[in-house]
C-alpha cells in the first residue's frame, strides 16, 4: 500500500514536470509568434510611413513644379513687356536723334 501510494506520487510529480514542460513549450511557442507578430506589424507600419512620406515629397515636387512655372510665365510676360517698352523707346529715341539732326 506504500508503495503504491509512493509511485501515485512519483507518477503525479512525473505529470506534473509534463506539463510544466508543455506550458514552457507553449510559453515559448506564444513569444516566437507575438514576436513574428510585432515584427510583421513593425515593417507594415514601415511601410506605410514611407509610402505616405513619398506621396507627401510627391506632392510638394508637384506644388514646387507648378510654382516653378508660374514663374516662368510671369517672368516671360515681364520680359516681353520690357521688350516692347526698349522697343518704344528704341524708336523714340532714334526720332530724337533724327529731329536733331535735321
Amino acid at each position: 500500500m506504500v508503495q503504491e501510494t509512493l509511485r501515485a506520487v512519483k507518477e503525479a510529480e512525473e505529470q506534473a514536470e509534463q506539463k510544466l514542460q508543455d506550458a514552457k513549450g507553449q510559453c515559448d511557442t506564444i513569444l516566437a509568434k507575438a514576436k513574428e507578430e510585432a515584427e510583421a506589424t513593425r515593417e507594415a507600419a514601415k511601410k506605410e510611413a514611407q509610402a505616405q512620406a513619398e506621396a507627401a515629397m510627391d506632392q510638394a515636387r508637384g506644388k514646387g513644379q507648378e510654382t516653378m512655372d508660374a514663374s516662368l510665365k510671369t517672368a516671360e510676360k515681364e520680359i516681353a513687356a520690357l521688350k516692347a517698352l526698349a522697343e518704344q523707346k528704341e524708336s523714340a529715341a532714334i526720332e530724337a536723334i533724327i529731329s536733331e539732326l535735321v
